[in-house]
């Protein structure tokens, strides 16, 4: 349990450090600055979004999983004071708002709780894959509950992506990582817990226009398994075009969960073939790290990537998943 754990948290953290220097490019831009990236890279004269973080560092993706690590590990459940606390914080202290790496559903957010507004209000339209992205330590948290893992990711969805998609993809995220991390499931199994988060936040979130978040993974897999035939580079540029990959979460959650089941979830296969497409490819290398590791395990995934990406960033991942699991025990000895 504790190494698939570790393995959802610094699998994440590696796809955010090794996708991060992709991101918001075309796999033609990619290609041309880098070749293929199979490791980390320092970003090129290309990357506009963070040209300039070095090579291995973080984005906010991971830095926003760490918040809701550390109120899953204080309160011992998700407590959405102390998340909207922590977030307002984080982003005074690191001027977020003067920055280009938020999303506007994000942006929109701390806008709110910084000047004191109604924040669940500018939610209603959040439709990005803010909420998805850093779902998985809730996955963890809640390992094996899928509907307690769904309805605290809702909890935390509707702050700043309380729409349909916003909210079905980030419930779609932590029911899947809470069913993988379990580690008695198959792929097939994470899919369908996926399909049921993706469904319990469309049913809940806010009505705008919007594709179906549920729809779209059942479509991704209708593709992937018409072409089993084909390399996994090649199904996830069938995808690409298809779907895309940027940060409406209706692009990057089908794509990335449709990535995490034609691989069978192996890490470094589907890490680096998510990242190859580009667009939004921290994230999306984030939540594919997130779904392998949780599914594979920290063992599964190189020994120098992970002491490279804890080493460049100061965080002790393993820690982190033992504190995880140790508050979530505390909550089963008072039951």
């Amino acid at each position: 349990m504790l190494d698939r754990a570790y393995g959802a948290l610094i699998g994440s953290a590696i796809g955010d450090g090794m996708g991060m220097p992709a991101s918001f490019m075309t796999p033609d831009q990619i290609k041309k600055s880098y070749g293929k990236i199979i490791g980390f890279n320092k970003p090129s004269s290309e990357q506009i979004a963070h040209g300039s973080l070095n090579e291995g560092e973080i984005t906010d993706d991971t830095e926003e999983s760490i918040i809701i690590a550390s109120v899953l590990i204080e309160k011992s459940g998700f407590h959405r004071e102390l998340f909207v606390d922590k977030m307002r914080e984080w982003a005074i202290k690191n001027k977020m708002l003067e920055t280009t790496v938020i999303g506007p559903s994000t942006r929109r957010f701390l806008t709110s709780i910084i000047k004191g507004e109604d924040y669940i209000k500018a939610g209603r339209i959040g439709d990005t894959n803010g909420g998805a992205m850093r779902a998985a330590p809730i996955g963890i948290f809640h390992h094996g509950d899928i509907k307690m893992a769904t309805e605290d990711a809702f909890e935390s969805s509707i702050v700043s992506h309380g729409s349909k998609p916003g909210a079905g993809s980030t419930c779609a995220i932590a029911a899947a990582v809470s069913c993988a991390v379990e580690g008695k499931a198959s792929i097939d199994e994470v899919m369908k817990f996926a399909i049921y988060g993706a469904h319990y936040g469309e049913e809940n979130g806010y009505d705008i226009p919007s594709p179906s978040i549920e729809e779209r993974i059942k479509l991704a897999m209708e593709v992937i398994d018409r072409n089993k035939d084909k390399s996994l580079d090649e199904v996830s540029k069938i995808l690409y075009r298809l779907i895309g990959a940027g940060m409406k979460s209706y692009e990057s959650i089908p794509l990335s969960l449709g990535v995490f089941y034609a691989g069978s979830g192996n890490y470094e296969k589907c890490l680096t073939a998510v990242i190859n497409i580009g667009d939004d490819a921290d994230t999306n290398g984030s939540i594919v790290g997130a779904l392998c590791g949780a599914f594979k395990g920290a063992s599964n995934i190189r020994d120098e990537w992970k002491s490279y990406i804890e080493n460049t960033n100061h965080i002790d991942f393993y820690k982190m998943a033992e504190s995880i699991l140790s508050a979530r025990n505390k909550i089963t000895r008072k039951i």
